[in-house]
């Protein structure tokens, strides 16, 4: 089983160029084909383009639908815009969204220009050197030779124009309106010099994109793009959205796993860690260090006027009584010599005066 050189660039070319010689000779046998139905060169190259137009027409009508749909949507499009103006990511988040809610796809309408593209490169190296079609006559011109009056050129330059001015819509940026009028103008040094049988494919062309734009806005005005039925009848999802999501969504993950922690946010405690204290010491009390100061009760302060201890002395251990509150009658205690009434009176300490000492009993 032969594969496909990936890994050779030179061999990648090669294929490339075997592949593009033969669609070109395709493409000269399929002109040979109608030319020999129609009799002229001239009219074989317009029933190819319409032939090429065909062929691409499902990608076209999508386009056109793709096309519609954009236009529907402008409204909320431009509320978006409206709520979002200052949040850029978000506005890109909520558009693709809004996309993916209606089945969307923005970029539906490059699919037929890019297929376009290569056919006309094709098209343009089956005319080019192709020997019927150097001496063949159509009109009053060669078509494998330049136009001497520039009349093709006049006329593509006229019809590109008015192409694109059907295309533009009010929604279009100015800057961009004034490009894609200026392109075709920009070519005209460029495409003066080319065979008169890729006008013919160019005027043709342009042709048929002035009538599918008129039809398109034919369809804009009398037959507008249900979204709210189109959402429920389509539930296929497009792959690109989904992609361009998923996409968004990484990028968002991305972001917020790199941005700093706030400064606010305490940190969290390790797990097995006691609450309110340090690890290993019940009640959270810190463990004294070696040689330094005993701490104290936390609240407890040391009066005015106390003698503040000496380093490396013993703290005195405190009574365990209760002391009394003042204004209390615990507080005011009695001088010696008095007692309190309905009490037992004190013991006397010795002889009143006067009296002798006995000397005994006999």
């Amino acid at each position: 089983m032969n594969h496909f050189p990936f890994d050779d660039p030179l061999a990648v070319l090669i294929t490339a160029a075997n592949f593009f010689d033969q669609a070109r000779e395709l493409m000269r046998d399929l002109l040979s084909w109608i030319h020999s139905g129609v009799g002229s060169w001239g009219i074989a190259i317009i029933l190819l383009t319409i032939i090429v137009r065909i062929v691409i027409f499902p990608l076209t009508w999508k386009q056109i639908r793709s096309q519609l749909a954009m236009q529907s949507l402008q409204p909320k499009l431009k509320e978006l815009q409206q709520k979002y103006r200052g949040d850029k990511q978000k506005l890109q988040q909520k558009t693709m969204e809004l996309y993916q809610q209606y089945r969307v796809n923005p970029f539906a309408s490059c699919l037929p220009l890019l297929l376009q593209l290569p056919i006309f490169i094709l098209l343009y190296y089956a005319i080019r050197n192709f020997g019927p079609l150097e001496d063949a006559k159509f009109l009053w011109f060669a078509l494998g030779k330049q136009d001497p009056y520039y009349v093709l050129l006049i006329i593509y330059v006229a019809s590109q124009l008015v192409a694109t001015e059907l295309m533009l819509t009010p929604e279009t940026p100015p800057q961009q309106k004034w490009m894609m009028r200026a392109m075709p103008l920009f070519f005209v040094f460029i495409l003066r010099s080319f065979p008169s049988g890729l006008f013919v494919y160019w005027i043709t062309t342009n042709l048929w994109t002035i009538g599918q734009t008129l039809v398109i806005r034919y369809l804009r005005e009398h037959r507008p793009v249900d979204l709210e039925a189109r959402e429920v009848s389509r539930r296929k999802k497009s792959r690109f959205l989904e992609a361009m999501a998923t996409a968004q969504a990484r990028r968002e993950e991305q972001q917020g796993g790199t941005s700093a922690r706030p400064s606010g946010n305490r940190p969290q405690p390790k797990k097995g860690a006691r609450p309110g204290g340090q690890q290993g010491r019940p009640g959270g009390k810190p463990r004294p260090k070696q040689g330094g100061k005993p701490q104290g009760k936390q609240g407890e302060r040391r009066p005015a006027g106390a003698p503040q201890a000496k380093p490396g002395a013993k703290p005195q251990p405190k009574s365990t009584k209760p002391q009394p509150k003042p204004g209390t009658k615990q507080a005011t205690r009695p001088p010696a010599g008095q007692h309190k009434p309905g009490g037992q009176a004190p013991r006397p300490s010795g002889r009143p005066k006067g009296v002798s000492r006995p000397s005994g009993d006999v």
